[in-house]
């Protein structure tokens, strides 16, 4: 799966990773990431809606960096309020889908309460 479909898809106890106080997110990965996995959740909740299906959703907004840089509402979090010109939103813009479309496996392991991204690419 994407790790975009990860940060959507899976949950315990009917929250999401980033969401469930007592797990921690952990990464396995050779290629480090853009942006931490909290920044990318943040965007993602601000566009994305938890649990829907992909017809429901918009996903241009996750594989699109020109439709991100037209469309996306950069003063909605901490991360992206201060890009103001275009160059520095389209920056973010493929940083971000370079992020979100890696591909990925998830372990949840009760035992260490951890979320853990394996990326393998």
């Amino acid at each position: 799966m994407k790790l975009y479909q990860g940060l959507t898809q899976v949950q315990v106890n009917d929250v999401l990773a980033d969401d469930a106080p007592a797990f921690t997110i952990t990464t396995d990965l050779q290629k480090l990431l853009n942006f931490s996995p909290d920044d990318l959740y943040h965007y993602i909740d601000s566009v994305l809606k938890p649990g829907s299906r992909h017809d429901e959703n918009n996903l241009k907004f996750v594989t699109d960096p020109a439709f991100i840089g037209e469309n996306y509402d950069f003063a909605s979090i901490p991360l992206t309020a201060g890009l103001k010109d275009f160059e520095s939103k389209m920056t973010f813009a493929r940083k971000l889908v370079a992020d979100l479309n890696r591909h990925i496996s998830i372990n949840i392991d009760t035992n260490k309460h951890e979320f853990q991204l394996l990326f393998v690419d």
